[in-house]
């Protein structure tokens, strides 16, 4: 972990340089996902509460199965 002196500011900056690509594919993964799940939610002609908890099911689902974000003194994260 960085020094206490470097602030929280430097070690959000350097925990999101660490995991920078992988935030991008979380990003674009979750947001299709809703965007699909939309758009079958829409087409079938569900109730629009349907929509909510399978959406942060997947999510969830989504999490659990890719894992954590690393730190930035882990091995392997630059």
């Amino acid at each position: 972990m960085p020094d206490d002196s470097d602030g929280p500011t430097r070690y959000l900056l350097a925990f999101l340089s660490a995991n920078r690509r992988r935030f991008a594919i979380d990003l674009v993964a979750i947001a299709g996902w809703i965007v699909l799940l939309l758009g079958v939610v829409t087409r079938l002609g569900w109730p629009r509460w349907v929509y909510y908890p399978v959406a942060f099911a997947g999510a969830v689902a989504y999490t659990l199965a890719v894992g954590s974000w690393r730190l930035p003194d882990e091995p392997g994260s630059r």
